[in-house]
């Protein structure tokens, strides 16, 4: 939801002030199929009057034809990553000529400009923050306005989660209040718990589409991993789809694309509303990558409680680290991939 947002207020509201004749386009870093996993990004375009066949998505990427002169502004991530990587670079000779993220720096693009990397709790919170002149000057309906924030009360629990709210978090929300007619905190509220019912809702999926349904990977050198972040414990969803499925699934999705690790980050609330993760990883067989990893990452998740719900060659432990989502789980696995 974020990347989506962030780069559709990133390309709207810098073409409102573009006098150039450059066109400035959203582009959505995944297959367009995966988009209907993603029923809280597609309620949110919905409301805008966004249909996938609108916008520019990874798959989108082998039909531009070569010569297509392209500059790169990179909203979320500040690192191109895997197939689109060699794709900007090699088939278009991208430039990579911004970054606004609020993730790790990886020391990158040290001239694009503007290059905003900072702690906040959405991305696109930096975004709305550096064009905040041009949206003050725009016309935003209540709609619009809406989705402008819908990243922000999805990452920050509408501004309740304390650990992941920052004041530029709030400064934001309070902008747009301020600015868009009916954006009120009743509005927020309701707004806040209909994304996340829509981001929860997994109604008539596979384990695979909740495996792709959030799902990122990351290249290190000769290395390739994914981690997939799922909602629910490793328990309840081997009692909806059963052992067999979720290892099938899991070592499918690492076999086709082709990855050294495959992580599942799962994520909920047990029966006392704690919240709690788990955390299970699987390398390629035969190889010993995933207990290097293990090792790793055992002191700052605090992993605990080695679980035997799957198989053996699937570890999964109780991470007693709750505040780690993956978004400080990603730094520690490229750094342990780094090093090998």
């Amino acid at each position: 939801m974020d990347s989506v947002v962030s780069a559709i207020a990133y390309s709207y509201f810098t073409h409102c002030q573009n006098t150039s004749e450059q066109i400035i386009l959203p582009f959505v870093n995944i297959p367009e199929a995966d988009l209907s996993l993603r029923r809280d990004i597609q309620y949110a375009l919905s409301s805008i009057g966004i249909q996938s066949q609108d916008l520019i998505f990874a798959d989108d990427l082998k039909s531009i034809p070569t010569d297509t002169k392209m500059q790169l502004v990179l909203v979320d991530h500040n690192k191109l990553e895997g197939e689109n990587e060699a794709i900007m670079e090699n088939k278009f000779h991208a430039q990579v000529v911004g970054i606004i993220d609020h993730h790790k720096d990886e020391g990158l693009y040290l001239n694009a400009n503007p290059r905003i990397l900072q702690t906040v709790g959405s991305c696109s919170t930096l975004v709305l923050t550096h064009l905040m002149d041009t949206i003050k000057k725009s016309s935003i309906d209540f709609s619009t306005g809406r989705f402008l924030v819908s990243a922000i009360l999805l990452d920050t629990g509408n501004l309740k989660d304390a650990y992941k709210t920052k004041p530029e978090d709030v400064n934001v929300i309070m902008q747009l209040k301020k600015q868009v007619d009916g954006l009120s905190e009743d509005a927020l509220k309701k707004e806040n718990k209909t994304l996340h019912k829509q981001k929860r809702s997994t109604e008539g999926f596979s384990f695979t589409d909740i495996l792709r349904k959030d799902y990122k990977e990351y290249v290190c050198g000769k290395f390739r991993a994914g981690i997939s972040s799922v909602g629910g414990s490793l328990a309840d969803l081997t009692a909806k789809f059963g052992k067999k499925e979720i290892e099938n699934s899991t070592k499918k999705l690492r076999d086709d694309r082709q990855l050294d690790l495959m992580i599942i980050m799962n994520s909920y609330n047990d029966a006392s509303k704690k919240h709690c993760r788990q955390i299970s990883v699987v390398g390629k067989p035969g190889v010993a990558l995933s207990t290097g990893l293990v090792n790793s990452v055992n002191k700052p998740l605090q992993l605990e409680s080695q679980l035997t719900v799957l198989a053996d060659d699937i570890q999964s432990f109780e991470q007693v680290n709750v505040a780690a989502s993956r978004k400080q789980v990603a730094p520690l696995v490229t750094e342990f991939l780094d090093s090998m």
